[in-house]
Parts: structure tokens; C-alpha cells; sequence
């Protein structure tokens, strides 16, 4: 999923395609998980809106729980 919470375009058909599935595991700040990320502004703020896809900014998203995730997106 992207910074939104949403499926990137054709995510769907591919995991209903794969044979084979392998997960990249991160944690989330609190220990648990992290299955969502957050893109984040200069001051560190969620940000909430924009493109799908941000060519070169790796270094705007933190990988969350998705409690943490909810709480930084207000949901």
C-alpha cells in the first residue's frame, strides 16, 4: 500500500497471480510490525495528500504499526 493507505495500481491482480510471495519486514518505532508507511513533510508531519509516487524520496518515509500509522494520519 502507498503512504495513503490505498493500493498502488494493479496490486490486486498481482497478488492473486503470485505463486509466491516474499515479505520485506520492517518494525515500527514501538516494536511491533510496521505494515503501513508514512511520507513525511521537512518537520516530520504526515503528509496526507499528493502523488501516488515521489521518485527519489526514500528518505521521507518511516515505516509504521497501524496503530502508529492512524494515529500520524488521523484515522
Amino acid at each position: 500500500m502507498d503512504f495513503r493507505g490505498l493500493l498502488f495500481p494493479g496490486s490486486a491482480t498481482l497478488l492473486a497471480l503470485a505463486d509466491e510471495m516474499r515479505e520485506v519486514r520492517t518494525i515500527c518505532h514501538c516494536g511491533k510490525k510496521a505494515t503501513m508507511v508514512v511520507r513525511q513533510d521537512a518537520q516530520g508531519g504526515a503528509i496526507k495528500e499528493g502523488a501516488q509516487v515521489q521518485i527519489g524520496g526514500n528518505e521521507t518515509y518511516i515505516s509504521l504499526c497501524r496503530r502508529h500509522w492512524r494515529e500520524a494520519v488521523g484515522r
